[in-house]
């Protein structure tokens, strides 16, 4: 068989974090990701959108009307109670932390955002692939979740505009 591995690039070394012009990316692992889906989940479920700024270790991030992920909540056994759905995510979903008085000029780079217009889902678009995105602790600090698969180009992405960003 034709071995055609040398024609691929490396996949990017995700443990050193990437630096800017005021500006920091580095992956963060968050303990546990559960999705939990329910026609009544956001009445139930305190879950944060934009451009809210997520407080604490443990929270619930909004994604549409009926559903929600929550990051380092405590355990939930997965399936359908009857009530809601279940589902263990902690290994779907690669997340960059983005911090820095320029992190949202960088973020700006690849989404239409406005601090000013409040939307209740967290999840964008951003540079053409899927993201949930949010302030996390501070206002000058940003975590973007996409999936594992996209991880990679969101990671080329953000190197390729922290290179071109400006003091």
């Amino acid at each position: 068989m034709r071995d055609d591995g040398r024609k691929w690039d490396a996949p990017p070394e995700y443990s050193q974090p990437l630096t800017g012009a005021g500006v920091r990316a580095a992956r963060v692992w968050p303990q546990r990701q559960v999705l939990i889906s329910a026609p009544d989940v956001l009445a139930r479920i305190e879950a944060a959108g934009w451009p809210g700024v997520v407080r604490g270790d443990s929270y619930a991030l909004s994604l549409r009307r009926d559903r929600v992920l929550e990051v380092d909540g405590p355990p939930r056994d997965e399936g359908w109670d009857g009530r809601q759905a279940v589902t263990e995510v902690t290994d779907a979903y690669a997340v960059i932390q983005i911090e820095g008085p320029q992190a949202l000029a960088l973020c700006r780079r690849g989404t239409e955002l406005s601090l000013t217009h409040p939307s209740r889902s967290v999840a964008r678009q951003m540079f053409g692939l899927p993201v949930f995105l949010y302030r996390w602790q501070t206002e000058d600090r940003f975590r973007l979740l996409t999936p594992r698969g996209y991880g990679q180009a969101l990671w080329q992405t953000l190197a390729a505009h922290m290179r071109q960003m400006r003091p």
